[in-house]
């Protein structure tokens, strides 16, 4: 009932919302499949020096406190197009964001549900292993709940479950503590005024946190391993979106959660790396 109440209240913002400026830039461009270039992988590495560069030039850093590497921003429309031209048969939500908004190549991924992100990290893994780009042992995954937990910066939680974690730390955010989020803080619902996004944003383009990670705050929801109950059938998503603006929500304790099977326009997915 509350998700649908909210859905209700940001739909009738969203028409009122015609003094937020959408940047041009980031919506004329489609989705492509094509992988990035050898100059471009190269340069990325450049850039990231401390970062494993995968074949969609997906930088992955370690985060202390875990043992995977974290891609330093959510999965991209790019990055999927590469999946959905590899597999026949994918479902083709995530083409079509709606509201009239077209994303670019580098915008997160949206309307993929969970099995949608796990059917991407599996093949992903499989595509790497068989290229000799990642070695025996290691894979592509969602983060666990406490993982991300982890790369937001939270300190101990109590509680055993996602459902029992959730909202447990106040005060806390992914910026820092003040509130409501400072200007330039992340992509969050533009009646925060906070950015000048009105839908998704390009990755990266806010401030990284302390292990180098963008967006663990706004842009999208990320989708992570775990039940958001053992008994249970929904997963748990972390980080919150643009959609979002109720400052509660915005915690990073908050664990939002929905059925696998269930894509949202707010909604995308981070990858970790296991093994080394």
């Amino acid at each position: 009932m509350k998700n649908t109440i909210l859905l209700a209240v940001h739909a009738t913002l969203l028409g009122c919302g015609k003094g937020v400026p959408q940047t041009q830039s980031e919506t004329k461009t489609g989705p492509t499949a094509a992988g990035p270039t050898s100059t471009e992988l190269a340069a990325l590495e450049q850039k990231h020096p401390n970062a494993f560069v995968n074949t969609l030039g997906m930088p992955f850093v370690p985060v202390p406190g875990t043992v995977v590497q974290f891609c330093i921003w959510e999965t991209r429309v790019k990055d999927y197009a590469a999946y959905a031209a590899a597999n026949a048969g994918v479902d083709e939500s995530w083409k079509n964001f709606g509201l009239g908004f077209k994303q670019a190549d580098t915008h997160p991924v949206v309307n993929v549900s969970w099995n949608d992100a796990q059917a991407f990290c599996a093949w992903l893994t499989k595509k790497e292993l068989a290229e000799g780009k990642i070695k025996a042992g290691q894979k592509y995954r969602l983060p666990t709940d406490a993982e991300w937990s982890v790369a937001v910066g939270l300190g101990k939680e109590k509680g055993n479950t996602p459902k029992e974690k959730d909202r447990g730390i106040k005060g806390v955010y992914p910026w820092g503590k003040e509130s409501p989020p400072p200007k330039k803080a992340g992509n969050y619902g533009f009646v925060l005024r906070v950015d000048k996004f009105r839908y998704t944003a390009p990755v990266g383009s806010f401030a990284a946190n302390k292990f180098g990670l963008h967006d663990m705050g706004g842009n999208v929801r990320e989708w992570c391993e775990d039940k958001h109950r053992p008994t249970g059938t929904n997963r748990v998503l972390r980080g919150e979106s643009w959609y979002y603006f109720y400052v509660d929500g915005l915690l990073s304790s908050y664990r939002y959660w929905s059925h696998p099977n269930d894509r949202h326009f707010h909604s995308g997915f981070r990858c970790v790396l296991v093994g080394k």
